[in-house]
C-alpha cells in the first residue's frame, strides 16, 4: 500500500516536471516571437526613432539661441518685502509703462511679448528677480520646532538682489536689459516709498489718536489730584508744612502708599503727582502738535506720488521736490525731519546701483541633447508598439484569406 502511494507521488511529481517544463518551453517560443517580430520590423522601428529624434534635434539647433544678462544688487530683503517688489514690478501699471519705453527704444518686438504673455510664470522667462541666498536655504520651514525658530525664519533677510532679463538677440540684450533696468532702479522706488509714506501717516494717526484718547483720563487725574490737595492742606495746621530735614522716607510707588505717609510727606506727594501730571499733559500737547505738522507734510509729500506715479517719473525727481520742499518750513522740527528723509532717499538711490555696471552676457543652454534624447525614447515606444500592432494585423489577415 505504501509502495503504491509512492508511485501515485511519483507520478504527480512527474507530471508537475512536464508541464514545467512545457511552460517554460512556452516562455522560450514566446520571447522568441517577440524578438522575431522587433527583428522583422528592426528597420521600421530604427527609423521611426532615430528620424523624430534627429529632426527635433536640427530644429533646436537651428533655432536662435536665448541670452540672458544679470545685474546683482547690494539690497537686504525678508520675504515680504520681495513679494511687494516683484507685484509692484509685475503690476499692469508698471508692466504698461515698461512697454512704452521699450516701444520709444525701437524694440517692439520684445515690448510685444511683455504685452502678449498671458502667464506669471512666461513672464518671469523674459524679467525675472531673486533673492541670494535664498529664504529656504537659510532656515528650512519643515525644522522649525518652536516660534523663536518660526520667528527668525519669517525674518530671514537675502543680502542680494538679482535681476535677470532675457532676450532672444545677443546684440540687443544690452539695450533692453537697460530699460528694463532703468525702470526698476527709477520707477520702482517711487512706488514703495508711496507704501512707506502710507505706513507713516497711519502710523502718525495711531499717535494722535493715543494722546487725544488718554487727554480726558490725564485731565480728569489732575482734577482729582488737585482736589485731593486741597482737601489735605484744609485738614492739617499751617504747622505741618514744615517738614522734618532729618528724615527720609523711600517707597517704591509713593501714589500707592501716600496715604500711609505723614499728613506733609502727603501734600509733597501729591503735588509731585500734580506736577508730573501737567508735565505729561504738556508733553502730549506739545507731540500731537508735532505729530499733526508730520500728517500734514507726510499728506503732502504722498498727494505728490501719487500724482506724479501714473506718469514716468523717477525717484531722483522725487529727491529734487523734496529739496524744493525744504524751503518752505521754518520749523526746525520739521526740517531736521526732512533733511532725514532726504538722507533716507539718497540712500535709496545709491542702493539701486548694480555691483557691476556692464555684466557679462550668457547664452542659454538649448538642451539639444536632452530634448532629442526625450524624443527618441518616445519614438522607440511608440515604433515598437506600432511594430506589433501591425504583425498581430498582418496575422489576422492571413489567418482569414
Amino acid at each position: 500500500m505504501t509502495g503504491s502511494e509512492n508511485g501515485g507521488s511519483n507520478k504527480r511529481g512527474t507530471g508537475s516536471n512536464v508541464q514545467k517544463k512545457v511552460d517554460i518551453y512556452e516562455d522560450e517560443i514566446n520571447l522568441m516571437d517577440y524578438f522575431l517580430v522587433l527583428w522583422r520590423w528592426k528597420w521600421f522601428i530604427f527609423l521611426a526613432s532615430v528620424l523624430p529624434a534627429l529632426l527635433i534635434g536640427l530644429i533646436i539647433f537651428l533655432l536662435p539661441r536665448d541670452y540672458k544678462i544679470t545685474y546683482t544688487y547690494n539690497m537686504e530683503l525678508d520675504e515680504t518685502t520681495f513679494k511687494v517688489l516683484e507685484d509692484q514690478f509685475y503690476s499692469t501699471e508698471n508692466l504698461e509703462k515698461l512697454i512704452e519705453k521699450l516701444q520709444a527704444s525701437g524694440f517692439n518686438e520684445y515690448a510685444k511679448k511683455v504685452a502678449g504673455v498671458g502667464t506669471y510664470e512666461a513672464l518671469k522667462e523674459l524679467v525675472s528677480f531673486e533673492v541670494l541666498p535664498l529664504y529656504f536655504e537659510a532656515i528650512e520651514p519643515s525644522k522649525v520646532k518652536n516660534l523663536d525658530e518660526l520667528e527668525k525664519f519669517q525674518q530671514a533677510r537675502g543680502t542680494l538682489l538679482v535681476m535677470r532679463v532675457g532676450a532672444k538677440s545677443g546684440e540687443n540684450i544690452r539695450e533692453i536689459a537697460s530699460v528694463c533696468r532703468k525702470n526698476f532702479e527709477q520707477i520702482i522706488p517711487l512706488y514703495s516709498e508711496k507704501e512707506e509714506l502710507n505706513k507713516k501717516i497711519i502710523n502718525l494717526k495711531e499717535n494722535m489718536a493715543a494722546i487725544e484718547e488718554a487727554r480726558y483720563t490725564l485731565n480728569l487725574n489732575l482734577e482729582r489730584k488737585k482736589s485731593t490737595l486741597e482737601k489735605l492742606k484744609n485738614s492739617g495746621s499751617g504747622s505741618l508744612d514744615r517738614l522734618p530735614s532729618d528724615i527720609i522716607l523711600q517707597f517704591n510707588n509713593v501714589g500707592g502708599n501716600s496715604a500711609y505717609l505723614p499728613l506733609p510727606y502727603q501734600i509733597q506727594a501729591t503735588e509731585t503727582q500734580m506736577i508730573n501730571l501737567e508735565e505729561q499733559i504738556r508733553a502730549n500737547k506739545e507731540k500731537h502738535k508735532y505729530y499733526a505738522d508730520l500728517l500734514d507734510l507726510n499728506d503732502k509729500l504722498i498727494s505728490y506720488v501719487k500724482k506724479v506715479i501714473p506718469s514716468y517719473c523717477t525717484l531722483e525727481q522725487f529727491h529734487s521736490f523734496l529739496n524744493n520742499t525744504l524751503e518752505m518750513y521754518k520749523d526746525q522740527e520739521l526740517l531736521d525731519y526732512l533733511n532725514a528723509y532726504i538722507k533716507r532717499i539718497e540712500n535709496k538711490i545709491a542702493s539701486a546701483m548694480p555691483l557691476v555696471e556692464k555684466p557679462k552676457v550668457y547664452p542659454i543652454a538649448k538642451g539639444t541633447v536632452k530634448k532629442s534624447g526625450i524624443v527618441f525614447a518616445v519614438a522607440f515606444m511608440l515604433s515598437v508598439f506600432t511594430a506589433f500592432l501591425l504583425e498581430g494585423l498582418k496575422k489576422s489577415q492571413l489567418k482569414t484569406s
